[in-house]
């Protein structure tokens, strides 16, 4: 008993001590030390960034504690770059688009920050509100889980829905560090995506050191390709010559998301396999997650998805009642995390220039798409049920103020970004939204005609 406390500890020692290498404004730092001892996020959000260049995301990150951030910094221990660096998560080029981060529009977001929550970090966490809200969903959502292992037929229909509440007041916040001010809690919280949403070991690696760092930018955001061979950025090109319409490759993907980033995404690192229409795995996993971990995080998925099977067909006879209670929380799922996630980035407007495109945070706004935030009562009730997004400019510019503080702030934030030439772009609606989108996709992946050739005659 006591070798094996020995050996446990050995390993824990062994793999505090390992570096921990990130990448900053094109200098190497090893923050293992760092990581373990004072960074308030935890060791554990440092290490989905291990390898990576960091250098947006340190930046955008630390609205409110800048110059600590920045001290700490110039204290890291500077190391060569290593012998097996990756330094993008996702890349189809040599190197993103040069950028600023430290801007006249950054610097005036700051210091409404500043105004609005002073040097405290805790101030930007989640609200009291926010915390009865997912005690509320919480017993929701554990309650449709109980009834549909019964076999409720009504549960089973609600499941998504009550789901998507709890992970909409809990994981994105935590993967951001931004649900609460101690680490322990933003990563058990992450967890509330499983077993229908996504996998948090493959999915917030691409979420935060490709999405949030390179927004719309077709060589270095993956997001981008996750539909593939349905374009959704005129840039990219996966099939040309088909005379299919992709858009309908993107309809009938949407309705499966989820049990890609829940099933088969993770699957493809634990088989070595590529992502179908890539050479490579574009949604790798970070490197101290070892298979057997990632193996062991994908059982609740394959529980949801086969219990029902076992249980009410094998064992009842009932195969409809198995086939509805097996797919329909992940098809129910992927409606959701389709409509919530695509309508927020996939969109013409998306896609035009901005006047400060130099500008790092004018770049994220510019690549974002808001809906519901006319009216400040309408823009906090529609922010409670999808997770912020509704507001995902403000959120890809100050990424880690929690969901509820947002709506308070839209309006003085949208007001700085209008004057400096980086409005945010809006629908009314999530309906409105959700038919921009299709139309730009449709047009974006409609075949192209060549035209006649006229015969001499």
């Amino acid at each position: 008993m006591r070798c094996g406390v020995l050996a446990a500890l050995a390993v824990a020692t062994a793999a505090a001590l390992r570096p921990l290498p990130l990448r900053i404004d094109g200098r190497w730092y090893d923050a293992a030390e760092y990581a373990d001892r004072q960074h308030v996020g935890g060791r554990w959000l440092v290490e989905y960034a291990r390898g990576r260049d960091v250098s947006f995301l340190f930046k955008s990150i630390h609205s409110l504690n800048e110059e600590k951030a920045r001290g700490a910094l110039e204290l890291l221990p500077e190391i060569a770059a290593p012998d097996d660096a990756r330094p993008y998560a996702f890349s189809l080029g040599d190197a993103p688009d040069a950028v600023e981060v430290d801007t006249p529009l950054r610097r005036d977001l700051r210091a409404m920050v500043r105004r609005r929550f002073g040097a405290d970090t805790n101030a930007a966490k989640a609200t009291t509100g926010q915390w009865l809200r997912i005690g509320l969903a919480s017993f929701l959502t554990l309650s449709c889980w109980a009834r549909w292992a019964a076999g409720d037929v009504v549960a089973t229909a609600l499941l998504p829905f009550s789901a998507w509440l709890l992970v909409a007041h809990t994981a994105h916040d935590a993967t951001h560090g931004s649900l609460s001010a101690r680490p322990w809690v933003n990563y058990w919280f992450q967890f509330t995506a499983h077993p229908l949403f996504f996998n948090v070991f493959v999915w917030i690696p691409q979420h935060l050191i490709s999405h949030h760092q390179f927004t719309n930018e077709h060589d270095f955001d993956v997001d981008l390709h996750h539909f593939a061979p349905a374009r959704l950025s005129p840039e990219a090109s996966y099939d040309e010559g088909s005379d299919a319409n992709r858009a309908w490759t993107f309809c009938f993907k949407g309705c499966l998301t989820t049990l890609g980033t829940s099933l088969l995404q993770p699957l493809r690192t634990v088989l070595a396999k590529p992502t179908p229409n890539f050479d490579v795995n574009i949604t790798p996993v970070p490197d101290d997650v070892s298979k057997r971990v990632l193996a062991a995080s994908m059982a609740p998925t394959f529980a949801a998805l086969f219990y029902p099977l076992l249980a009410f067909g094998v064992g009842g006879g009932n195969w409809g009642l198995a086939l509805f209670s097996s797919l329909w929380p992940f098809v129910g799922a992927s409606l959701i995390w389709t409509a919530m996630t695509q309508t927020s980035h996939v969109q013409a407007a998306c896609h035009d220039a901005t006047v400060e495109d130099d500008c790092w945070t004018a770049r994220q706004i510019a690549h974002s798409y808001d809906y519901s935030v006319a009216r400040p009562r309408e823009r906090a009730v529609v922010a409670a049920l999808t997770a912020g997004l509704n507001m995902q400019s403000l959120h890809h510019a100050l990424p880690t103020i929690a969901q509820s503080r947002l709506p308070a702030l839209y309006d003085e934030y949208a007001e700085i970004a209008a004057r400096h030439g980086a409005a945010p772009r809006t629908s009314k609606n999530l309906l409105t939204a959700s038919g921009e989108l299709l139309d730009f996709v449709f047009e974006t992946n409609a075949p192209v005609v060549e035209a006649a050739v006229p015969v001499a005659r």
